[in-house]
């Protein structure tokens, strides 16, 4: 981290401000779901940025259903998965779409709820259909877009609610016409829309913002075909403005310095953004097992993206913890230190060292995994070996993360001290019997 020390880190209101902030918020995820025919490899992809007042997340095996499951959950939370692949290669992730709430009051699934059903049952879209039928007659409390990939290269989004459901495939031109589809916070069937909106159709619909960057930056890749690098760098560390231009100095801005101060309420990554997945999935006949889940844990723009497989022996300790992840643990600290005193903008003064120290770190990691995954796909992998793989690019991930604080650290102990508080005078008299 590079640091100029220009403006004092707020180390011990951070935490406070965050979670007051924090609480405040509702789940405002940012979502793909991108057919093979799209990317540069053949394979489908699943992306979800998660926005929630959820900050501490881990990954989690899940080992008691039908069929063996990885996942990203709330720390300390076993009841809902909110992304995740199984040993079949189905998986799934979602966004909240409070559109598709219907006044009768319903039981059953809530979105978290829905998904571990469906990663401990489901073996492919159709198996999730079924499912979905099933619940549509006893009623659930789901008002989300699901996005589903599985081994078979099916890809689809299911704008489900309490009693209904639509689905969209990623693989039919009429549905996704340049094979992929991307959700925000509405659904289309809600709003009446067309099932690839424009901007000028979605007008002042909250998300939309987000959903046209999302669709913009997967647009600038359709000739030469997406890959889940470009996702995991160019769509989950987006900071666009409202009017979809990317800012300077950012990942998809031009190259310029950036502004002092990003005000996120419009950006795909932002300051509520707690965790991220970019699911990579296989072609048919290839190793389900071999679906890759790699997983940002914290803010995408102050952590380092990893690999994790469904068939590991055991998650990575940086990744696992009952109180949340330590690398995300590690990004939230990094992020509260950038904060703004109000919680809701970032101050961008340590953003360039930041990324000039992880992302070759996070590049390493994926040059190492894809050679790994043209082994494997041709050889097999073991599970000790895979297990191995997966604690050695954790690790190299998790070295980085703690370099990064301690020098944040340092630049923070290397400051001034602040001046003494002024109090104004008293100008009451004061008697004293």
């Amino acid at each position: 981290m590079h640091a100029n020390g220009s403006r004092l880190i707020r180390i011990l209101m951070t935490i406070t401000v965050m979670v007051q902030f924090l609480s405040t918020t509702g789940e405002a995820c940012t979502t793909a779901v991108i057919s093979g025919k799209a990317t540069v490899d053949g394979r489908p992809l699943l992306w979800k940025n998660r926005d929630t007042s959820q900050i501490h997340n881990e990954v989690v095996l899940f080992e008691d259903g039908t069929l063996r499951a990885i996942g990203v959950v709330n720390a300390g939370s076993r009841k809902s998965i909110y992304m995740g692949v199984n040993e079949a290669g189905f998986c799934i992730e979602n966004s909240l779409s409070k559109d598709l709430r219907i006044s009768e009051t319903t039981e059953g699934f809530t979105n978290g709820r829905l998904m571990k059903r469906a990663l401990e049952t489901c073996k492919t879209i159709a198996d999730f259909q079924k499912l979905l039928d099933q619940t549509n007659q006893t009623g659930r409390r789901t008002a989300a877009n699901f996005g589903v990939i599985d081994a078979d290269g099916g890809a689809a989004l299911f704008e489900t609610g309490p009693k209904s459901y639509t689905m969209f495939d990623a693989n039919d031109a009429t549905d996704a016409p340049h094979g992929y589809i991307v959700r925000s916070n509405f659904a289309t069937t809600a709003q009446n829309l067309s099932s690839i909106p424009t901007a000028k159709e979605l007008g002042s619909i909250y998300s939309a913002e987000r959903y046209v960057q999302a669709c913009s930056r997967l647009d600038s890749q359709k000739e030469n075909g997406i890959s889940a690098g470009y996702v995991i760098r160019n769509l989950t560390r987006d900071l666009s403005n409202k009017n979809n231009k990317p800012y300077p100095g950012s990942v998809n801005g031009v190259a310029k310095p950036l502004p002092a101060t990003l005000s996120t309420d419009n950006t795909i990554s932002r300051t509520t953004t707690v965790s991220a997945v970019v699911i990579q999935g296989v072609k048919p006949g290839e190793k389900p097992e071999l679906s890759t889940m790699w997983t940002i844990l914290g803010n995408p723009s102050f952590s380092i993206a990893v690999p994790c497989w469904v068939n590991v022996l055991e998650v990575a300790d940086p990744l696992a913890d009952k109180k949340g992840g330590e690398i995300g643990e590690i990004a939230i600290t990094l992020r509260g230190w950038s904060k703004t005193a109000d919680g809701k903008k970032i101050n961008t003064e340590y953003l360039p060292g930041i990324w000039s120290d992880l992302w070759p770190v996070e590049d390493k990691i994926l040059k190492r995994t894809t050679l790994a995954q043209e082994t494997w796909r041709k050889q097999g992998v073991s599970r000790e070996a895979l297990t191995n793989f997966h604690q050695k690019m954790v690790a190299l991930a998790m070295n980085a993360m703690q370099q990064e604080l301690r020098e944040m650290k340092q630049a923070a102990l290397a400051l001034p001290a602040p001046a003494p508080p002024r109090f104004a005078p008293v100008k009451k008299t004061i008697v004293v019997p």
